[in-house]
């Protein structure tokens, strides 16, 4: 790959030749740079500054068709006056990347081009100069963070016209400042310094970003794992899913007001149980009976489950005979019924029930608690058939 290659773009009036150019030219060309100096633009001069750029531009577009820009570890455009806008726009219209630019007394023109990702070393402006306002410009340097040089008094040749001495100081000031090969170094470096903190930046972003995220994902994960958890448990427990615990029996103490609470308690479970599991049987059967289960509850011996000081379930019996024994609905499947007839058995001893034959789930749970059928009879109330059972 060949070092780098400057080219020269001159004003209307400011030849290639003419000294910020020319010693732009020398300082490059001390540095092994090729040079490319457009001493013409191909173009009348005009009042209508865009029109004069475009055609500058579709002309240097093709007379540089054949260079090879990307052999090149350096371009550097060094513009004066129009070719500060020329520049820019070549550069655009080739598809050019990483080209510098050298801007010598640029005119207003130049803040259309004046981007973050345009690389430039430097601007030399003169105070006085009546092409460009100086605290505009010097407003958009620093913006940009763009290295301006300003020479008090200088117009748009850099020249206050009455000290010779000054103005080639003048010039020299600029080419050390900007014009010096030396600079592009400098340039990169700050360039790379800057992707690097703005990469760092991003990184440091993105990873307290994904932080956060991951934070808020743990915490929405553990927040859904506790309400699955708790949805399950509210869902075992309403649904009867979770075992029953004998702990949970208690013996009811007849001939207290609490009992009488509890066992009205206990007929709404049975008054419910019965309607749905044996639909068979008309409800107001159930109803006319309610009070006479009721009055039998209140004399009978009576276990009762309970969870949170929530009845669940009873069973109750007046010596071998069953009264009632039911579970509330969405509880059963627990063992809840299993336990509590368990207690009446090691109470009583022998015990006895009556069930319907169309009632296939109360045949089958007493049946696993090793109930024999003895007799089968119809029900004079509802002509339903009955199946007698003993234990």
């Amino acid at each position: 790959m060949k070092d780098g290659l400057l080219v020269l773009f001159p004003g209307i009036r400011y030849s290639v030749d003419s000294p910020l150019l020319y010693y732009t030219r020398v300082a490059y060309s001390y540095a092994g740079y090729e040079v490319i100096a457009i001493d013409d633009y191909g173009v009348k001069s005009g009042d209508d500054l865009g029109a004069y750029a475009d055609q500058a531009v579709k002309t240097l577009t093709k007379r540089l068709k054949d260079v090879s820009f990307e052999e090149y570890a350096h371009v550097v455009f060094a513009e004066k006056s129009v070719g500060t806008v020329i520049g820019p726009m070549l550069e655009d219209a080739m598809g050019l990347k990483n080209v510098f630019h050298i801007v010598y007394t640029p005119l207003e023109a130049i803040y259309s081009y004046l981007k973050p990702e345009r690389r430039i070393l430097g601007i030399a402006a003169g105070t006085t100069d009546k092409h460009i306002e100086i605290k505009a410009l010097r407003a958009a340097c620093k913006k940009l963070e763009i290295p301006l040089v300003e020479i008090k008094n200088g117009g748009h040749r850099l020249e206050a016209g009455k000290d010779v001495t000054k103005d080639i100081s003048a010039v020299a000031q600029v080419i050390a400042t900007i014009g010096d090969p030396k600079e592009i170094t400098k340039l990169e470096k700050k360039l790379a310094d800057k992707k690097a903190a703005e990469e760092k930046a991003a990184a440091e972003k993105k990873a307290a970003e994904e932080k956060v995220a991951a934070e808020k994902k743990a915490a929405e994960e553990k927040a859904a794992a506790e309400k699955k958890a708790a949805e399950k448990k509210a869902t075992e427990k309403n649904n009867g899913s979770s075992k029953a615990d004998i702990k949970n029996i208690r013996k009811l103490k007849q001939g207290t007001k609490t009992a009488e609470k509890q066992i009205e308690e206990m007929m709404e479970i049975w008054l419910q149980s019965n309607v749905k599991e044996q639909s068979f049987v008309p409800k107001k059967y159930w109803s006319k009976n309610y009070k006479e289960v009721l009055r039998v509850m209140g004399l009978a011996s009576v276990y009762y489950y309970e969870e949170d000081g929530k009845i669940l379930g009873f069973a109750g019996s007046m010596e071998e005979a069953m009264v009632a024994i039911s579970v509330a609905e969405g509880q059963r499947d627990r063992g809840i019924g299993s336990l509590l007839l368990n207690k009446l058995q090691d109470e009583m001893g022998v015990l006895e029930v009556i069930v319907y034959s169309k009632n296939k789930k109360a045949q089958n749970f007493f049946s696993k608690n090793d109930f024999k059928a003895k007799d089968i009879q119809i029900e004079e109330a509802t002509g339903e058939e009955t199946i007698f059972l003993t234990w």
